[in-house]
């Protein structure tokens, strides 16, 4: 449902300025994905323990304190753990533009970190009719101990508002010594 704006333009008459319009004026709305509503990558509810279903996050909540999306511990390995978002794109999306995906995230724990093999993936994929589309992002990024906001890219070609986005986040977290944990604190998208 867009929002109309009613303006007077006294040189040419009344024009009407729509939801859609303004966005493109005032550029995209960063909106958070609830993180609670995270799924596995096969789009089963999460638990409070990661690993379960297997190779997926977990949710981690503390009262007024936190709420994490929270991997599996490594222990002198690797593990790899992934959350799945879906969502529509709103009508305020101007058709065909690139979306941001803002993951914050951090590694936790003693361990020394395998660095170049530390990293955070994105997917996404656009749903029709229970079919899905994969739609190109940007690379993988590393990410350490000291907390990192990374931006990865989804390429909005043939993207309109409206449509059914799901977007998958890979975190990989490996230690050469150690346990460490990766933890996504936030998730948003650009649109």
């Amino acid at each position: 449902m867009s929002t109309y704006y009613n303006l007077l333009d006294t040189q040419r008459g009344d024009f009407v300025l729509n939801a859609t319009t303004l966005a493109a004026i005032q550029g995209p709305q960063t909106r958070y994905l609830s993180l609670t509503d995270a799924k596995a990558d096969s789009g089963i509810p999460l638990t409070a323990a990661a690993g379960t279903p297997a190779g997926a996050v977990g949710i981690s909540r503390t009262a007024g304190t936190s709420l994490q999306l929270v991997g599996e511990a490594t222990s002198s390995s690797a593990k790899t753990d992934k959350a799945f978002f879906e969502f529509n794109l709103p009508s305020t999306y101007v058709a065909g533009a690139a979306i941001p995906v803002v993951v914050n995230a951090i590694v936790t724990g003693s361990g020394t970190l395998t660095g170049a093999s530390t990293t955070i993936t994105v997917a996404a994929y656009t749903e029709t009719n229970g079919v899905e589309a994969a739609l190109t992002v940007s690379a993988a990024q590393q990410f350490d101990k000291t907390g990192e906001t990374l931006t990865f890219t989804v390429t909005g070609t043939g993207l309109a508002p409206g449509q059914h986005v799901a977007v998958e986040i890979t975190m990989l977290v490996t230690s050469a010594s150690g346990a460490n944990t990766g933890v996504i604190n936030s998730v948003a998208i650009q649109a």
